[in-house]
C-alpha cells in the first residue's frame, strides 16, 4: 500500500476546501459527501473491501490519498466521501500539473437543450461535447471491470463515478433553457442570477440546497454534518420508496428524468431573474434534491455492487 500523507496535511487540505466557495459546477461538497455516505451504506462488504483495496492504490500525483486519514476510526468511509467531491478539487489552477491531468470540465453535464412554448417546454438542438456525464459512466462501467485496466487507473475511475453519479442526478446538469436572452442555453442555470447575495445563481442554489436549508452549526463537525443529513434523507426516503428504479442501471434513462424535472419544476413563473427564491420555492426545490440525493446513492451502490460486490 501506498505511503500514507500525514494526518496534519489531511486536516489543511479539508480545512482548504471549507474556505473555498461553493461550485457552480455539480452539487457542492455536502451534497456530493452526503450521496457518497448513502451509498456507502448501501455496498456489499465485499464490494467496500474490493473499492478500497483500488483506491489505496491512487496515483501519488492526483492527490486522491490525501482523502484518507489512518488515524479516522471510520478512515474508509471517510476516505470514500471525499473522494467523490475530488473531481471538483482538481478543478484548482493553481496546482497546474494535477489540474492539467485530471480536471475535464465537460464529463460533469450534458449539453442538451430545451424552451418554453405556448404549448408547454420543448427541446432544442445544441452543442453536445463527445465526452459527457452520460458517456462517461457507461464507458467506466465497461473500464471498471477490465483486467487490463490497472488498479491506479481504476481509482481515479472510481472517483470519478462517486462524483459523476451525483451529478447525473442533479437536474442542472440534465439540460440547458434556451431563452431570448440566452440563445445558446443557460448553462444549467448558471446565467440566471439570482441577485448580489449567495448563492448568486440558480444553479448554485441547486449545488447548496442542503446548506441553504439547513446549514452547518458552529459546533457541528463537517463529517458528522454530512452523516446527519445522509441518515434524514434515508430515513423519508428509504430504499422501498423507489423500488426498480434502483436496478434501472441507465444513465441515458438518468439524465432524461433529471431533464424533466428541470423542464417541468425548476423554472416556474414565480421565479424571477435578479429576486431571492420564495420559500415556497425554497421548499419544493429542498424536497426535489433530497430525493434525488437518495435515488443517487441508492443508485450508485447498485452500480458498484455490480461491478465489485
Amino acid at each position: 500500500m501506498k505511503k500514507l500523507i500525514s494526518k496534519l496535511i489531511v486536516c489543511t487540505l479539508i480545512v482548504s476546501l471549507f474556505a473555498q466557495p461553493v461550485t457552480v459546477f455539480a452539487w457542492n461538497q455536502t451534497g456530493h459527501q452526503v450521496i457518497a455516505a448513502i451509498a456507502w451504506d448501501n455496498l456489499t462488504e465485499t464490494a467496500k473491501m474490493n473499492i478500497m483495496k483500488i483506491m489505496q492504490e491512487a496515483p501519488d500525483d492526483s492527490d486522491l490519498l490525501s482523502f484518507f486519514d489512518p488515524d479516522n476510526p471510520n478512515a474508509e468511509k471517510s476516505y470514500f466521501m471525499g473522494a467523490s467531491y475530488w473531481p471538483d478539487v482538481v478543478r484548482d489552477r493553481d496546482v497546474r500539473a494535477r489540474w492539467e491531468k485530471y480536471h475535464k470540465g465537460p464529463w460533469h453535464y450534458v449539453g442538451t437543450y430545451w424552451k418554453e412554448t405556448e404549448n408547454g417546454p420543448v427541446d432544442t438542438d445544441g452543442f453536445v461535447d463527445k465526452e459527457h456525464v452520460i458517456e462517461r459512466i457507461e464507458h467506466f462501467r465497461q473500464t471498471l471491470i477490465d483486467p487490463d485496466v490497472s488498479d491506479s487507473d481504476k481509482a481515479v475511475q472510481v472517483a470519478w463515478i462517486l462524483h459523476l453519479i451525483g451529478d447525473i442526478h442533479m437536474p442542472l446538469h440534465n439540460t440547458s433553457r434556451v431563452t431570448d436572452e440566452t440563445p445558446d442555453g443557460d448553462r444549467g442555470g448558471n446565467s440566471f442570477s439570482l441577485g448580489d447575495g449567495w448563492p448568486w445563481n440558480l444553479h448554485a442554489f441547486w449545488d447548496g440546497i442542503i446548506d441553504v436549508v439547513s446549514p452547518k452549526t458552529d459546533e457541528e463537525d463537517a463529517h458528522d454534518y454530512y452523516l446527519r443529513h445522509a441518515q434524514k434523507i434515508m430515513s423519508k426516503y428509504p430504499k422501498s420508496e423507489f423500488g426498480a428504479l434502483i436496478s434501472l442501471q441507465d444513465a441515458v434513462i438518468w439524465n432524461k428524468e433529471g431533464k424533466e424535472i428541470t423542464k417541468n419544476k425548476v423554472y416556474p413563473n414565480t421565479l424571477k431573474q435578479g429576486e431571492k427564491p420564495s420559500e415556497v420555492y425554497t421548499e419544493t426545490s429542498h424536497e426535489i434534491a433530497m430525493k434525488r440525493m437518495a435515488l443517487s446513492g441508492y443508485r450508485m451502490a447498485e452500480f458498484l455492487n455490480q461491478i465489485f460486490g
